[in-house]
């Protein structure tokens, strides 16, 4: 399986993008987002599990929301690629059922 790091390696480059760590990291935050996962809640920020789509390629991983004055780089958390990962998507029905 292609690595996040690949994946959006090729996609800068054919968009004609910078292939840095933070061009790649802004590439992937960019995407759009399908999914979110449960809150973990911190003092200043919070942890969230996304899912982005990126030309029909799903990629999750961490994102930060900052709830404090600081940012990201002053509270040493950063997005990190080597965690990221590309996952599929499935489909699943969820009937809703009432007893009395």
């Amino acid at each position: 399986m292609e690595s996040v790091r690949d994946f959006l390696t090729e996609y800068n480059q054919k968009k004609g993008w910078g292939l840095d760590e933070d061009t790649l990291i802004e590439s992937m935050t960019e995407g759009k987002t399908v999914w979110k996962g449960d809150l973990d809640e911190h003092r200043w920020y919070i942890i969230q599990q996304v899912v982005v789509d990126i030309e029909g390629t799903f990629i999750r991983f961490f994102d930060y929301i900052i709830t404090g004055d600081n940012s990201m780089s002053d509270m040493d958390l950063e997005y990190d690629l080597n965690e990221a990962e590309i996952v599929e998507r499935k489909e699943r029905q969820i009937t809703e059922v009432y007893y009395e």
